[in-house]
C-alpha cells in the first residue's frame, strides 16, 4: 500500500533534525561497525509535513541499502538542507514542482550502479541481491512514501564510488509547534504480559 500510494497517513509538523537524531541509535545498530554514520543537519531547524511513521521508514530502509552497499565498510553520510527548487529543475525532473523544499540526502561510498540498474532502482520487487537477501520493496516504498508526502526523490550513482539519494520533500509552515516522534511520560504503567520478538535477521 505505501509504494502503490494508498496507505493511510498521518502527517503533523515534525523537525526533521530532530527524527534523524531520535533514530541515530538506532540506524547505528542497523549498520556494520566499519561504517562510519555521519550528519550534517541544517542549523535552521528545517520542517516537513510527513508521518513520523514513514519518515522512520525511509531513514530505515536507506541506511539498510547503503550498509548492502558497502560490504567492505564505509562511510554514510545523511544531510538535512533547506532549499529552493527552481523551474529549471522542474524542467528536468517532471515529476517536481519549484518551490521551498527540505532536502534530505543518503551519500554512501559503496559500489555504486549501473545506468541500467538505476533505471529500474524504484521499481517495486526489483532487486539486484542474490536470493534471500533481499525482497526488492525497500527503495520502491520509499519512492512511495516521498510521492504520496507530495516530494521528489534522486539517485545519482557512480559505479565504484558510491551513491547518493536525495529527497525533497516540501517544507512546512512555521505556525505552530513541531512535533517529534515520542512523548514523554513521567509515568509509565507496568504490565504482566511477556513479550516474544522473532526477527530473522541476524544482525538485528
Amino acid at each position: 500500500m505505501t509504494f502503490s500510494r494508498y496507505q493511510i497517513t498521518e502527517p503533523r509538523v515534525l523537525d526533521l533534525n530532530l527524527v534523524i537524531l531520535e533514530a541515530g541509535r538506532m540506524l547505528r545498530r542497523l549498520i556494520s561497525e566499519d561504517i562510519e554514520l555521519v550528519t550534517f543537519l541544517d542549523s535552521g531547524e528545517p520542517s516537513v509535513k510527513a508521518d513520523p511513521g514513514q519518515i522512520e521508514q525511509i531513514l530505515v530502509n536507506m541506511a539498510v541499502n547503503a550498509r548492502d552497499a558497502m560490504p567492505d565498510g564505509g562511510r554514510l553520510v545523511i544531510e538535512t538542507q533547506a532549499i529552493t527548487l527552481d523551474d529549471a529543475f522542474a524542467r528536468v525532473h517532471a515529476e517536481a514542482s519549484p518551490g521551498e523544499y527540505v532536502m534530505l540526502s543518503f551519500a554512501d561510498t559503496g559500489v555504486g550502479m549501473t545506468d541500467d540498474v538505476r533505471a529500474r532502482i524504484f521499481e517495486p520487487l526489483f532487486t539486484t541481491k542474490e536470493v534471500g537477501k533481499g525482497t526488492g520493496l525497500g527503495l520502491s516504498t520509499c519512492s512511495g512514501i516521498v510521492t504520496q508526502s507530495n516530494g521528489h526523490i534522486t539517485v545519482d550513482p557512480t559505479p565504484d564510488e558510491g551513491t547518493t539519494f536525495k529527497i525533497f520533500l516540501p517544507r512546512a509552515s512555521q505556525e505552530g509547534d513541531t512535533e517529534t516522534l515520542h512523548d514523554d511520560f513521567d509515568y509509565l504503567p507496568m504490565g504482566s504480559e511477556t513479550l516474544m520478538l522473532v526477527e530473522d535477521e541476524g544482525t538485528v
